[in-house]
């Protein structure tokens, strides 16, 4: 009968399989080790508390650091500009030969959507909002050539004295303010001056500031714009057609409004934003007919034609409060996921 050779392996041999079992232990360990780390950091990553905003609603929110709401200016999310500022002061040259014009643009601002496109070009900085509900603010007056732009700055020897202003600066504050604050409003009314009402001294009626500044003001109180919406059911924290603000302005004076929106490309909301009356050099009440601003268009629609930049299709979002500021979106992976990742490689490299 044949004995089976039954040996036990020699120590060296047992000793390279112990040594084989610990280090493929120790790679096991190291790489468990480097998963957690790096599950770690996405955590970090993917939850920055900088991209965590949360909004005042009350009386202020955010405006631009070094841009002037009257810098041209274009930011992500919003393509069209402010279409008086779209001129940049190389057009003071150009102003200098010709500084003749036909009609005079009365702009009054919706302040949240003013303050919404400051924002969201910088969220650092305040914008304050006036005290009163339903109350537009004045942007300026600026005699206008038809089917051209401009003139502007058309006389550089009148320069802009405050003290002028002292007989109206309270009601100024409160109609024509600058919406970055009190400490900048008088930078405001230098460049509106500077720009606009030099060209407007070609008029008696507004041939020095006292005199500009005091006309915004009456017909800032003669044409309140949120009662001109009202008296149609337009009101604050409502969605209406472009055509149906034109009608609303239109049947309370008589003639034709231009219309501006700012747009949201982020969101794809169309907000009210400015609504501008015209004027002819005898301070009457025209249409705007035939004005060139920006992007705006006269666009025929039943009936008529509107001028704007509206999105003639879309609703028009008149806000009652500054959009509170979104959460930044980046690729996020749930701490709920990561725990079972980890849970997963533990039970994979034992």
């Amino acid at each position: 009968m044949q004995e089976l050779d039954i040996s036990i392996p020699s120590t060296d041999f047992a000793s390279q399989l112990l040594l084989l079992f610990f280090y493929n232990k120790m790679q096991s360990q190291r790489f468990l080790f480097v998963a957690i780390l790096a599950c770690f950091l996405v955590t970090i990553k993917s939850t920055p508390l900088s991209d965590i905003s949360y909004s005042d609603e009350s009386t202020s929110v955010n405006e631009k650091t070094q841009k002037r709401p009257d810098d041209d200016s274009e930011f992500d999310g919003f393509p069209f500009r402010e279409d008086d500022d779209s001129l940049q002061d190389s057009s003071r040259e150009m102003s200098v030969q010709d500084h003749n014009w036909d009609v005079l643009i009365f702009t009054q601002q919706w302040p949240v959507t003013t303050c919404y496109h400051w924002r969201e070009e910088n969220p650092d900085q305040e914008c304050s909002l006036p005290q009163k509900k339903e109350f537009w603010t004045i942007h300026g007056i600026w005699p206008t050539k038809l089917h051209q732009m401009g003139p502007n700055f058309c006389n550089n020897s009148a320069n802009f004295d405050p003290s002028k202003l002292n007989p109206i600066e309270d009601r100024l504050e409160t109609f024509w303010p600058d919406l970055k604050g009190m400490d900048s409003t008088e930078w405001l009314w230098k460049h509106e001056w500077q720009k606009h009402g030099t060209c407007a001294m070609l008029v008696e009626e507004l041939d020095n500031e006292l005199k500009y500044f005091e006309q915004g003001l009456t017909w800032r109180e003669e044409y309140i714009m949120s009662r001109i919406l009202d008296a149609s059911d337009i009101h604050p924290d409502s969605n209406n057609t472009v055509a149906a603000i034109n009608n609303a302005i239109v049947k309370a004076l008589g003639k034709n409004p231009s219309i501006h929106c700012l747009y949201d490309g982020k969101h794809g909301i169309s907000y009210l934003s400015e609504i501008r009356i015209c004027f002819s050099k005898s301070l009457e009440l025209i249409d705007c007919d035939g004005i060139k601003q920006g992007d705006a268009v006269p666009v025929g629609v039943p009936g008529g034609t509107i001028i704007t930049n509206c999105h003639i299709g879309s609703l028009v979002h008149y806000p009652s409060l500054v959009p509170p500021l979104q959460r930044k979106s980046h690729w996020k992976l749930p701490l709920v996921n990561v725990y079972k990742l980890l849970q997963f490689l533990m039970w994979f490299t034992l």
